[in-house]
């Protein structure tokens, strides 16, 4: 059975103090983040020690978290190299950022089959959740993800703060907080996309993690329009 994500909770993956916490976290899935969340000069590092952490995580202790991966994406040049080295670590899945559509989705699976294959591990027993917003073309290639066959689909979530460089915006909430019309777009796009993927929407970050009221009253209201999990 399919474990519910109500809550994925990103840690940076060169960070062994927010690693040590892992275990107790609460989080339904922790994702062990190798893009934004490091820096250039410690990317390879972070791989390393990423995949120490998954081999040596306890993940039959009560409570324990999924764990995923958030790799570099396809066109950064480091993305297959993170996934050769963290695949034999077994992670639960992998989040995938900055596709284009879900063509590219379908390269990531692709890798995954034949390193599955190479280390023995149950064919598809990895999942992937794509952020399908962070690019220009994205967000017109949302009403795709139904029909493109994709097994490993575990949900698909959504971006703004990579979707507002790439269109050169210099921002994407309003003077009340609230998100701008485009990022207001692609966030309904992206739970229509899930449904019709049969797949879970995730609402992404809420933007100020200091603020818990303001934290429970969007995730509220994402719940009541459809999205069943959370980016935290």
């Amino acid at each position: 059975m399919t474990r519910a994500l109500r809550s994925l909770l990103f840690i940076p993956g060169d960070s062994d103090k927010k690693l040590s916490k892992v275990a107790g976290c609460g989080a339904d899935a922790v994702i062990l983040d190798l893009e934004d969340a490091v820096a250039p000069a410690n990317k390879l590092a972070a791989r390393d020690k990423v995949a120490d952490f998954l081999r040596g995580f306890d993940r039959g202790a009560e409570g324990a978290p999924e764990l995923w991966v958030r790799i570099n994406p396809l066109d950064s040049g480091l993305a297959e190299s993170d996934l050769a080295a963290i695949v034999p670590a077994r992670p639960d899945g992998i989040v995938q950022p900055k596709p284009d559509g879900p063509e590219d989705v379908a390269k990531v699976s692709s890798l995954l089959d034949h390193m599955e294959l190479a280390h023995g591990l149950k064919p598809g027993s990895i999942g992937i959740i794509p952020v399908a917003t962070e690019t220009a073309i994205a967000p017109f290639r949302l009403g795709d993800y139904a029909t493109a066959g994709l097994t490993r689909l575990r949900g698909i979530t959504w971006g703004a703060e990579d979707l507002a460089a790439a269109l050169g915006a210099t921002g994407n909430r309003g003077a009340d907080g609230e998100w701008l019309f485009t990022y207001r777009l692609v966030r309904s796009l992206t739970l229509m996309a899930a449904h019709a993927a049969g797949v879970p929407a995730i609402e992404t970050l809420h933007a100020d993690f200091k603020d818990e009221a303001g934290l429970l009253a969007s995730s509220r209201q994402a719940r009541a329009e459809g999205f069943s999990g959370r980016l935290a």
